[in-house]
């Protein structure tokens, strides 16, 4: 797809992938005219992901979740 290739050209490898840049076309085709999100009905999302780079940080990572939620030190 042109548009992904001209992305990888701009902006490396960090783009999204060529499926998603497809799904946008599309979306655009159909009238979308925004990238921002549509307000949605429901309640909004009320958690947070935390990003973890190693193995370490992410028994770190549940560690926590695990001292916040229940069995404190079981990890």
């Amino acid at each position: 797809m042109e548009i992904h290739r001209r992305m990888l050209a701009q902006y490396g490898q960090s783009i999204m992938s060529q499926r998603k840049v497809y799904e946008w076309v599309e979306m655009f085709k159909s009238g979308r005219t925004r990238v921002t999100d549509e307000g949605r009905s429901g309640r909004p999302s009320t958690s947070r992901s935390r990003k973890v780079s190693s193995p370490q940080e992410y028994r770190n990572y549940l560690n926590d979740i695990t001292n916040a939620f229940c069995c404190k030190g079981t990890m």
